[in-house]
């Protein structure tokens, strides 16, 4: 009877720690009811009560939260163009545009100009 005592004892502190800890680690938006601190104290003051309370009142259910998908850096315009420019004045900005603009265009003169891509009638001979 004893062993079963301590067993139960074991038990319940271990359910109140991690309860404790759970509460804890729980971001806010996942907290109903009480605010965090509080829910603290009442799972300490009240151990298994309190952690029951915790479970069944306290905490919000992971579906009930939006669940916002990670965007790397490169997939947010923002960051690129932050980063990207952070350091430029507003002339830098003007000519690194006019000096983008001027190599689109000279690829694009490239890729019409059929001597240069060893299409018909280049320079390049067949293998």
């Amino acid at each position: 009877m004893v062993k079963f005592l301590i067993g139960v004892v074991v038990a319940a502190v271990a359910f109140t720690v991690y309860a404790v800890i759970d509460c804890a680690w729980v971001p806010r938006d996942r907290v109903r009811a009480l605010n965090k601190p509080l829910w603290i104290v009442l799972v300490v003051v009240l151990p298994i009560i309190g952690a029951v309370l915790w479970y069944l009142l306290g905490r919000a259910p992971a579906r009930a939260v939006p669940r916002q998908r990670y965007r790397g850096p490169d997939d947010d315009p923002d960051f690129l163009g932050a980063t990207a420019r952070a350091g430029m004045t507003r002339s830098e900005k003007e000519q690194s545009d006019a000096t983008l603009r001027h190599l689109e265009q000279q690829l694009a003169d490239l890729d019409d100009d059929p001597g240069a891509s060893g299409g018909p009638g280049g320079d390049r001979p067949d293998r």
